[in-house]
C-alpha cells in the first residue's frame, strides 16, 4: 500500500511542478511555444495521476485541471497551482492513512485488469465475494465475445476461439509444437474455469466464498483477461 501511495504522490508531484512552470512561462515569458510544450508536459503528467487515482475518490479536481488546460487561461493555470493541486494531495493522503494496515483489496488492486477492477471491485470491498468472482468471470468472455464477433458462451465459445484448426485467436503461434500447447493449455484452462467455477457459483444462491479465495479468482480472471488482449486476432476472423 505504501508503495501504491508513493507512486500517485510522484505523479502528482511532476504535475505540480510542470503546472508551475507552465503558470510562470505564461506570466512572464510569453512564449508560446514554451507554454505550449509545458501545457503537453502537465497533460501527461495528469494522464498518469489519472491512471493510478484510487477508484473511491472524487475526480472533480482532475477534471477541473482538465478543463484549465484546456482553457488556456493564466487565471486557471494559478488555480492548478494554488488549489486543485493542494486538494489533491490533500485527499490523498487523508485516503490512505485511513486505510487499515494488510487491507486485502488494496493488497490486489494493481494485480486486477481495468475490467476486472470496474466489474468486481466494488462487490468485494462490500464483501460480496460470490458477485465479485461471477462478475470477473463475465467479464472475461464478455471479452472473447468482443474480440471475435462470436455470440456463443462457455466451453463452445471458447472453443471456436482457439481451436487449432481454425482459430479467432492465437497467443503465439500455432506453427510450433510448444505454441499449439500454449493455445490448447489456455483453452483448457478457460473451459474448465467456466464449467468449474462460474457454473456451480450461478448455479446455487448457497455457496459463498472467502476473501481471499474471492481475491485469488479475481487475479485469475484479471490473467486471463490481459492473454485475451494480447492474443492476435487471426486475419479473416475480425469482430464484426
Amino acid at each position: 500500500m505504501l508503495d501504491r501511495y508513493i507512486t500517485i504522490n510522484r505523479a502528482l508531484r511532476a504535475t505540480a511542478h510542470a503546472a508551475q512552470e507552465l503558470l510562470e512561462a505564461e506570466r512572464y515569458d510569453g512564449d508560446g511555444y514554451a507554454v505550449g510544450a509545458l501545457t503537453s508536459m502537465v497533460s501527461r503528467c495528469l494522464s498518469d495521476v489519472q491512471r493510478l487515482w484510487p477508484k473511491e475518490l472524487p475526480t472533480e479536481d482532475l477534471d477541473h485541471i482538465s478543463n484549465a488546460l484546456g482553457e488556456g487561461k493564466q487565471g486557471n493555470y494559478y488555480q492548478i497551482v494554488t488549489a486543485y493541486i493542494p486538494r489533491l494531495e490533500n485527499a490523498l493522503d487523508d485516503h490512505f492513512l485511513n486505510q487499515p494496515s494488510g487491507d486485502l483489496a488494496y493488497a490486489i488492486l494493481e494485480l486486477l485488469h481495468s475490467r476486472v477492477t470496474a466489474s468486481s471491485y466494488a462487490h468485494f470491498r462490500a464483501g460480496r465475494y460470490r458477485d465479485a468472482v461471477l462478475n470477473s468471470i463475465v467479464v472475461v468472455f464478455d471479452m472473447l465475445r468482443e474480440r471475435t464477433g462470436l455470440d456463443s458462451d462457455g466451453a463452445e465459445l471458447v472453443s471456436e476461439t482457439f481451436s487449432l484448426q481454425r482459430p479467432r485467436l492465437i497467443f503465439t503461434t500455432l506453427e510450433t509444437e510448444s505454441g499449439r500447447n500454449e493455445q490448447k493449455g489456455f483453452l483448457q484452462i478457460l473451459q474448465g474455469y467456466y464449467l468449474g467455477i462460474r457454473n456451480p457459483k450461478a448455479h446455487s444462491l448457497a455457496i459463498d466464498t472467502d476473501p481471499f479465495s474471492a481475491a485469488q479468482y479475481l487475479v485469475m480472471s484479471s490473467i486471463l483477461c490481459r492473454k485475451i488482449e494480447d492474443a492476435r486476432l487471426v486475419e479473416g476472423q475480425q469482430a464484426v
